[in-house]
């Protein structure tokens, strides 16, 4: 559920808004690395989470409005164009926060509240681990209606499939799309928050599950949401089972399922072949 959370942000930004976004990443290091200093200062894990996020926020609106637009208007936003210079600042941002923190290994303290175990069906469980899930659970079942239901996502749809005419009825698209580009690094910042009690926090911290998020997403569908949450489940069942049944093929078993996605099923499992708006 945790690749969710992060998976869910790319979704809108690569897969709804068709913005090749290899920082993500970058914008999960982002979110937990403030809301560790946030954590740090205020010893409360509940404002970390909140203003956590923040940071990411700010970023992903400055890098959509003032770089990645700017350069779409050029005719400079083909893919290779974004994956170069957003695979440059995945790694810039990892340099950077190293350079300021260090190479130590950092971590959130799980609240009270979330602490223990609690017993479900004769099985034990983390509570933490349940207060991730029903997260997940919730930001997902949010972004459907939003997506599916208000006029913002009717508008950021229709902006997708054809900005001009979305133009012409005065809206302001390109601040629309940056809000939209900043909530989903949001998103991977509050994973990046989330994430802390259970997981490290390290400068590259974010370099090794973008490569899941983007199997995650593919896998899925691009901008399916609910194709990203059935997606996630199956990617991360797909490694557990690798882990415990076949650990020779744990390296490399999610790859091979995306392959095979690819290959019988390029739209993705929950995908359409043609979207609209």
């Amino acid at each position: 559920m945790l690749v969710f959370l992060l998976a869910v942000g790319l979704t809108l930004i690569f897969g709804l808004m068709n913005i090749l976004n290899l920082a993500h990443g970058a914008f999960f290091t982002m979110g937990a690395y403030f809301g560790l200093v946030v954590a740090n200062k205020t010893g409360s894990f509940w404002l970390a989470l909140l203003i956590g996020p923040l940071l990411p926020f700010a970023a992903g609106f400055v890098l959509q409005f003032f770089v990645l637009q700017p350069l779409a208007q050029r005719g400079r936003s083909t893919h290779l164009d974004l994956a170069l210079l957003t695979f440059g600042l995945l790694f810039a941002t990892a340099g950077a926060v190293e350079y300021i923190y260090g190479s130590a290994f950092h971590s959130i303290v799980t609240p009270d509240l979330l602490k223990g175990r609690v017993a479900l069906l004769g099985i034990e469980y983390p509570i933490y681990r349940l207060f991730i899930t029903a997260v997940g659970i919730a930001i997902a079942i949010a972004l459907v209606l939003v997506i599916d239901r208000t006029l913002v996502g009717a508008t950021l749809r229709a902006g997708v499939d054809n900005r001009e005419m979305v133009t012409a009825l005065g809206i302001n698209i390109n601040v629309l799309f940056a809000l939209v580009f900043g909530f989903g690094s949001a998103l991977a910042g509050f994973a990046g928050v989330v994430s802390a009690p259970v997981m490290s926090i390290y400068s590259s911290m974010g370099i090794g599950i973008v490569v899941t998020t983007f199997v995650v997403v593919v896998v899925g569908g691009l901008g399916n949401l609910k194709g990203s949450f059935y997606a996630s489940l199956i990617v991360g069942m797909t490694d557990t089972f690798a882990q415990a049944y076949l650990p020779e093929a744990e390296l490399f078993a999610i790859y091979i399922l995306l392959i095979a996605v690819m290959i019988f099923r390029p739209q993705g499992l929950f995908g359409a072949v043609g979207r609209v708006a």
